[in-house]
C-alpha cells in the first residue's frame, strides 16, 4: 500500500453504494425506455440518474483527496478545491491540530508553511483520543505520517538542491 494513501473505508462505501445505485438505475431505466415511459418516470429517472452522477463525482474526489508532489510544486487536492503551491513559496512542513469549521480537531494533519501563510492539507495522523475528527482524506499511522512528513521534508531539500540560484546575471547548479 502506497504510505501517502491510508485505507478508506468511508470512500469505498460511497463508491460501492453510487456505483450499484447507479448499475440499478441503468439497468431500470433502460428497462422503462423500452417499453415505453410517461413524463413523471422519466424525469424521476433522469433525476435519480443526476443524484447518482454527484454522488459518485463526490466518492471520487474524497478517494483522490492527498498531498500530491511534482516539478511545479505540492498540490493539495481536498473533497471541493484543488490548490497548487509552487515550490518557490513553500518553506516547510508540519505537523498541527486539524481544524473543523476553524476549531482544532483531536487528529493532527500535515500542513505546507509557505510564504503566503500555512495550508492545511486532507492527510491526517490516526488519534485513538475521542473527540472531533474530519473524514475527508486519508488517515495514517504514526509511522506513515512520519514517513510523509520525512519524504515531504527531503522533495523540499531535493527541489532545492536543483533550483538555479541567480548570482550576478549568470546562473550557479549545484
Amino acid at each position: 500500500m502506497d504510505p501517502w494513501r491510508g485505507r478508506q473505508v468511508v470512500t469505498s462505501l460511497f463508491l460501492l453504494v453510487g456505483t450499484v445505485f447507479a448499475v440499478l438505475l441503468l439497468v431500470n431505466g433502460g428497462e422503462a425506455l423500452a417499453g415505453g415511459v410517461d413524463v413523471v418516470t422519466a424525469l424521476g429517472i433522469a433525476g435519480a440518474m443526476a443524484l447518482m452522477g454527484v454522488w459518485l463525482t463526490f466518492a471520487a474526489r474524497l478517494h483522490q483527496a492527498g498531498v500530491y508532489v511534482g516539478e511545479r510544486g505540492v498540490r493539495l487536492r481536498h473533497v471541493f478545491r484543488t490548490r497548487t503551491l509552487p515550490w518557490e513559496k513553500v518553506t516547510g512542513f508540519v505537523a498541527r491540530r486539524a481544524l473543523l469549521l476553524g476549531e482544532p480537531t483531536i487528529r493532527q494533519a500535515v500542513w505546507v508553511l509557505t510564504v503566503d501563510g500555512a495550508f492545511e492539507t486532507p492527510v491526517q495522523r490516526r488519534s485513538r483520543a475521542m473527540g472531533w475528527r474530519k473524514e475527508v482524506g486519508p488517515v495514517l499511522s504514526e509511522s506513515d505520517f512520519e514517513r510523509l512528513l520525512n519524504r515531504l521534508d527531503a522533495e523540499l531539500a531535493d527541489v532545492r538542491g536543483r533550483v538555479p540560484a541567480q548570482a550576478d546575471g549568470g546562473v550557479v547548479l549545484r
